[in-house]
């Protein structure tokens, strides 16, 4: 059902493999969000936690879950809309009609991190940054925020007009510094979008799918953009976790400063183990103190998870 496997292979209890971890991406979207994902084990293993989330959204829904996920269960998870969204490699190309390609498997595993992969979190200003949006968390002093509004409601204009109206808080948006100021709040009072009804307006509009599908589109071109100027960066062909572990960093902190340090170690003929430790060590310097856990923990992840590869790219 998932993952190719024959309809009357059903997943129940004691299963594992790829088509357990699609299941729990897809339980996740519809809010259990207890389920793990690519970073933490038990991903991919249908265990308790699975068990008890899928009895009760089948429950829920009037769906006999008896015999573990059914073709029946199966429709009802990818046709019921998902009250919490989440970009995953079952999600795309199932909900969506989106191919999940390389470029999207990179974006996914960095929204991970920005999100749990959430297409509707909002980020309330905690960074002084305005508010952040999306699965790549579009922030709004560097600009990204009035980027994506703008795709959305260029893209999706019926479903803009009908969540946000007019485009006033696009051109807001595009004023310096997104229109905060050096604390991360609206200059304007009528466009603080971190408090009503902008908040509600926002997160409405994230949860249709139009929306996902131009962030999606949002994210994959800047992600295609900028995986074409590392392949061009010197050194010998890179793979697929350098490549991750570079666009990841890039989303991070810029992809200028990522370059710069990249074109530095390759000229001390460090190789990728070197490179990704050491840009890990440089990075997680920059960082306050405060961040600096979360900040190695999530390079780690890049430099030694099975979910990545180390064939070129």
């Amino acid at each position: 059902m998932l993952a190719g496997d024959s309809p009357a292979q059903l997943l129940q209890h004691g299963s594992s493999g790829v088509a357990v971890s699609y299941l729990q991406d897809l339980l996740r979207g519809h809010g259990y969000s207890a389920l793990p994902d690519p970073r933490v084990d038990g991903y991919g293993s249908f265990g308790q936690i699975t068990l008890h989330a899928l009895g009760d959204y089948c429950a829920k829904n009037g769906l006999n879950a008896s015999q573990g996920l059914d073709q029946t269960v199966l429709s009802d998870l990818v046709s019921r809309a998902a009250t919490s969204a989440i970009l995953s490699p079952v999600y795309l190309p199932l909900v969506l009609g989106i191919p999940f390609t390389s470029i999207t498997r990179f974006i996914w595993l960095s929204s991970l991190f920005e999100t749990r992969g959430s297409f509707t979190l909002l980020n309330l200003n905690t960074d002084r940054s305005g508010l952040s949006m999306g699965i790549l968390q579009w922030a709004q002093r560097a600009g990204q925020l009035h980027t994506i509004l703008a795709a959305c409601a260029d893209q999706a204009p019926d479903v803009w007009a009908a969540n946000m109206g007019d485009r006033s808080v696009v051109d807001y948006t595009a004023t310096p510094n997104g229109g905060i100021d050096a604390d991360g709040w609206a200059k304007d009072p009528a466009f603080e979008l971190t408090k009503k009804p902008w908040k509600s307006k926002l997160q409405a509009l994230c949860a249709d799918p139009a929306i996902q599908r131009v962030q999606t589109s949002v994210a994959s071109t800047a992600y295609q953009t900028q995986f074409d100027r590392i392949q061009a960066w010197p050194g010998p062909p890179k793979s697929e976790r350098l490549v991750a572990f570079l666009l990841d960093l890039g989303n991070q902190f810029g992809p200028g400063r990522v370059a710069q340090q990249f074109a530095a170690l390759v000229t001390t003929g460090a190789d990728e183990s070197e490179i990704m430790q050491k840009l890990e060590d440089s990075f997680t310097a920059l960082s306050s103190t405060a961040f600096q856990p979360q900040v190695r923990a999530r390079r780690k992840f890049f430099r030694t998870t099975s979910v990545l590869s180390d064939q070129p790219v």
